[in-house]
């Protein structure tokens, strides 16, 4: 029995949009975020399309009329057939040559199309009456394709309990020495959008910035995503320029930051943020969608007293759990008697608790006379209390070295993902 695709349409898209707050209850999510191109030349699918995504979160869609010269930016394109579709096994047999997963919707499609899309592995094909019941699966089922075949890399925030803890300091030798004891693809994101300051502290060069990423975010590709960053080996850096989100829409481009960060995480093996001055509402997403978040404390009482409202703020607020919660008390001291360690696990209720011993010479000579943080690896003390941060805190295979052996660390077991 044939089916009216105008009234399909009509009844799909009929007082769908007069409720806003239940479509934000209602939404649902992918397992990750999705770049998905629509190619619909009927308005009704298009508006039909458009209601049913605005139920999706982690989900990024960009509507055309005809198949564009590059499409490599998207992970999925949704092919919409409409009244013409002349060139519709044309379009389909292209997209395969792209390997690039693809579905179709619409209703009585022709046999010839069917077998079309049969030969060249297209993932599904939708009616227009079932796009409500069956669209979201669909793009789950693409989601789900993507995460077998790719590692999603973690990442790890690392923040200021307060103001000048030194979180860039701790973020810059943390990504350094990991580079170094790994083989993995290390990801450092300067998300201090005031000073960025990790460029010089690594002695590389930033020609392409944050802000720059997120205004061509529909242009990055696998490709460019990997070649746009410093790079020094296996160690990269998207770095921040002083001031730029000030400029005019910039504040705006960061609502596109979490799609930027999924295509980091796919490109990938571990992504450390450099977040130093703390929460901010632009830099959000890179919290939320940590594993693990580290928090740089020093060992007085009042870095204490501010880090715990951060906490605070992450768990009761935010609904972070403490678990993925690591603390490094950073330039510590055995000479400071009055506060030790066990004090400030039981002052901030947190159980991992690290430290980096001081070194004001070393420090001073990385961030004030911008040094390399190469440094650090000539400070056998150092080297070895951030060998053991990485070891117990980061999901990855490295390798260092004990007493004059190598010993393998163990990928870790637990979620990487959140």
């Amino acid at each position: 029995m044939k089916t009216n695709s105008s009234n399909n349409i009509i009844e799909l898209t009929e007082n769908k949009s007069s409720d806003k707050d239940n479509i934000v209850c209602n939404k649902q999510n992918l397992p990750i975020h999705l770049s998905v191109l629509a190619i619909s030349t009927e308005p009704d699918i298009t508006q039909a399309l458009s209601y049913q995504f605005s139920l999706i979160n982690n989900l990024q869609v960009e509507f055309t009329e005809q198949i564009p010269k590059q499409f490599s930016q998207f992970e999925l394109v949704i092919l919409a057939i409409g009244k013409d579709n002349a060139n519709i096994k044309i379009i389909i047999e292209k997209l395969a040559k792209q390997n690039m997963p693809t579905l179709l919707l619409g209703d009585n499609i022709d046999h010839d199309v069917i077998k079309t899309a049969m030969h060249f592995h297209v993932q599904d094909v939708i009616s227009i009456s079932a796009i409500e019941q069956e669209l979201f699966n669909a793009l789950t089922d693409c989601a789900n394709t993507i995460l077998q075949h790719k590692k999603i890399a973690p990442i790890i925030s690392i923040l200021n309990g307060k103001s000048g803890s030194g979180a860039s300091f701790i973020t810059g030798c943390l990504g350094e020495i990991t580079a170094k004891l790994c083989e993995e693809e290390i990801v450092l994101i300067d998300g201090d959008l005031h000073y960025g300051s990790l460029a010089d502290s690594l002695d590389l060069t930033g020609h392409y910035f944050l802000n720059d990423a997120l205004n061509e975010i529909d242009k990055l590709d696998n490709m460019a995503i990997k070649s746009m960053m410093s790079k020094r080996k296996n160690l990269s850096l998207l770095a921040c320029e002083a001031y730029a989100q000030l400029e005019s829409g910039q504040s705006e481009n960061f609502n596109r930051l979490e799609q930027l960060l999924w295509k980091i995480k796919l490109n990938h093996d571990l992504v450390l943020a450099d977040l130093s001055r703390g929460l901010e509402v632009l830099t959000l997403p890179l919290v939320l969608l940590s594993s693990q978040i580290i928090i740089v404390v020093q060992q007085n009482i009042i870095s204490l007293r501010e880090t715990k409202a951060l906490i605070h703020q992450l768990t009761d607020r935010m609904g972070i759990s403490k678990d993925i919660i690591t603390i490094i008390v950073n330039r510590h001291s055995k000479k400071v008697t009055n506060i030790n360690l066990d004090d400030i696990k039981e002052a901030l209720a947190i159980q991992k608790v690290f430290y980096v011993s001081n070194n004001y010479q070393l420090a001073s000579s990385c961030t004030d006379l911008g040094s390399s943080l190469t440094k650090v690896s000539e400070n056998k003390v150092i080297h070895e209390e951030i060998c053991r941060i990485i070891d117990q805190v980061f999901p990855i295979d490295i390798t260092i070295e004990k007493s004059g052996f190598f010993s393998k660390i163990l990928r870790k077991t637990h979620d990487i993902i959140r």
